[in-house]
């Protein structure tokens, strides 16, 4: 009777290397195609230069994947856990698990971006926001043309002061993806 229980306890445990091995999950961006915006720019890109920030071009860091990560991770281990027990149970696969994982993870990064309000935009950032949504195509040579219109007194009022938030396409460009490590 007792080797009958170890050798179904052994096939319980198997269970659990055999449904997680090899495999991984990752979010972020660029993981199921690369969306870009209006003017050509891959979202992974922007996403790159708002998480470090891109001094030359005078644009400050606004980090969102690292606080999520260190603001979620033990609660992502722990969903692991609890999915490596269902696996041991029988009641769950770890494919199953790592979508699960993937899936809050990908709302932790969402949910991050949206919390995201510092450091706020610049004047000729928030004039360039203005100008899209009244119609006006933005490209590299408009950045001047605002900062321009912002010395003669061009106003920003009415723009989104929102950072990472104004097309809304970063929050959606985040997805996760399982597969082989």
């Amino acid at each position: 009777m007792a080797d009958f229980a170890l050798s179904k306890l052994k096939v319980a445990l198997d269970r659990i290397p055999a449904q997680f091995e090899g495999k991984v999950v990752k979010a972020g961006f660029g993981l199921l195609g690369q969306p870009v915006y209006e003017g050509g720019a891959s979202v992974t890109y922007v996403a790159a230069i708002q998480e470090f920030g891109a001094p030359a071009r005078s644009i400050p860091a606004r980090p969102f994947m690292k606080p999520a990560s260190d603001s979620h991770k033990s609660e992502w281990g722990k969903t692991l856990g609890n999915g490596a027990k269902a696996v041991l149970h029988g009641s769950a696969t770890g494919d199953a698990v790592l979508e699960g994982v993937g899936l809050q993870m990908q709302g932790d990064i969402q949910t991050q971006i949206e919390a995201t309000d510092s450091p706020p935009l610049s004047d000729v950032t928030l004039l360039l926001r203005k100008w899209r949504r009244a119609g006006k195509t933005i490209t590299g040579k408009t950045v001047g043309e605002a900062a321009a219109a912002l010395k003669a007194g061009a106003s920003t009022a009415g723009a989104p002061t929102t950072p990472l938030r104004d097309t809304g396409l970063l929050v959606a460009s985040v997805t996760y993806r399982v597969g082989q490590s």
